[in-house]
């Protein structure tokens, strides 16, 4: 195969097939390993090829977030490098040898692996790495980098989205960041423009949205989600009815709307950009659903377009994006007379103690739980319905759900800002 071939081929592979890997293609994945090059060519790295079910519960249970991946793969490989025998650099920046050698590594093994009709995945999100150390009886001076799992693809991952040669290629010196975004967790911060450009990248970050992951704060098998596609359901399979979901991000909540639906293209999407829209059709493909139809936003000012809508959906979208006033307008000017807005937000925590505490850990949206959905900003109830109010939408109905039931929500809500759920029912 050839190397380009193989490079624009690759993808990351999550779901795998009860098909072993054989030991001689694994040492052919690892022999492509040791031709990386290392800093100094010292190859100061280890790996450990994990079969063995129970230890790959283990990594994945008690290292990696229970990924379930984890455990599907065929064999694990995980990477480590003895950093000890590097030169350290006290006065300047430190130059990275291990990370950077293992790095080259890794890519080597999934380009071999691809040859090779394998599939793979760059695991790096490993919330405990010294428990890879402990649990594959590793001293603790020797760095754990990554996991890389292999097997044969039981899926095809669609093309992702890549940012253009132009947007980060610069000649000579650095020039200005071009289609860039600010660094804050509050959407007010943020410009239309800036906010697409965003979302229609990191929407590709977590793969497939299954029933434990839909890219949201609720996974299907979450009692809040439930509780929404239940007083959804009564609406949505009215054959008559047109209804308009906003921003469904990568289509955590759709999926469950467009299986009660009595027909696909009684529904339309509207998302801001074409990133968002391939992500959604991506995962409607893998639930076997027919595809709705899509709006995208023209131009830097939030407009839908559309007119006299039975059913508006907004799951958690009005508090992270620039203004919500706006989005609000349009949504009342769009729904026909009689017509129905159901909404969904997280409200703000009911003490100061928890802002405080989020404000001077989280001002940072890269380092914040929210740099894989986008920034957010939590209305108060009273807040939310005077902006509610101000478009002429009238209240027919609102409940407060909690997750975890009350004192561990208020619990939540006092020391970590932990909102909960206020559910809408609105008309016009």
């Amino acid at each position: 195969m050839d190397v380009f071939e193989a490079i624009y081929g690759r993808r990351s592979v999550r779901k795998y097939q009860e098909k072993p890997v054989s030991d001689d293609v694994m040492m052919k994945i690892l022999d492509a390993a040791r031709w990386a090059p290392s800093a100094c060519n010292r190859q100061l790295w280890e790996f450990i090829v994990v079969t063995n079910l129970d230890t790959k519960k283990r990594i994945a249970d008690e290292a990696c977030f229970g990924q379930k991946f984890l455990k599907e793969a065929s064999s694990l490989v995980v990477v480590f490098y003895d950093d000890t025998k590097e030169r350290r650099e006290e006065t300047g920046p430190r130059k990275h040898d291990a990370i950077q050698s293992a790095a080259a590594a890794i890519q080597n093994m999934q380009l071999a692996a691809y040859s090779m009709g394998v599939g793979s995945l760059w695991v790096c999100g490993i919330r405990y790495m010294l428990k890879l150390n402990e649990i594959l009886d590793v001293p603790k001076f020797i760095r754990p980098i990554a996991i890389v799992t292999f097997g044969y693809p039981a899926e095809e991952p669609s093309v992702p989205v890549r940012r253009p040669i132009e947007s980060f290629v610069h000649h000579e010196k650095f020039r200005q960041l071009r289609d860039s975004y600010i660094n804050s967790i509050d959407p007010r911060k943020w410009s239309l423009k800036e906010l697409t450009a965003f979302r229609g990248g990191i929407c590709w970050y977590g793969g497939a949205i299954e029933s434990e992951n839909t890219l949201e704060k609720f996974s299907m098998t979450s009692r809040t989600y439930r509780k929404i596609m239940s007083l959804l359901k009564d609406h949505v399979v009215k054959s008559n009815y047109r209804v308009l979901d906003i921003l469904p991000f990568a289509g955590g909540y759709l999926i469950s709307m467009l299986r009660n639906a009595v027909d696909s293209k009684q529904m339309t999407v509207f998302e801001l950009s074409e990133g968002n829209v391939r992500c959604i059709q991506q995962n409607l493909k893998r639930f076997k659903l027919q595809e709705p139809n899509f709006i995208i936003n023209k131009g830097d000012f939030l407009r839908i377009g559309l007119q006299n809508i039975d059913l508006v959906t907004c799951f958690f979208r009005l508090e992270k994006i620039p203004d919500p006033k706006v989005l609000l307008a349009e949504i009342h000017k769009i729904l026909k007379e009689g017509g129905l807005f159901i909404l969904t937000t997280e409200l703000s925590g009911i003490s100061c103690v928890g802002n405080i505490i989020r404000s001077a850990k989280e001002k940072n949206l890269h380092t914040s739980h929210l740099w894989c959905t986008g920034p957010s900003i939590k209305f108060s109830r009273i807040k939310l319905n005077k902006m509610l109010r101000e478009f002429d939408f009238k209240i027919i109905k609102q409940e407060v759900f909690r997750e975890n039931g009350l004192m561990k929500s208020m619990a939540k809500q006092i020391f970590k800002s932990d909102g909960v759920t206020l559910i809408s029912i609105l008309g016009k």
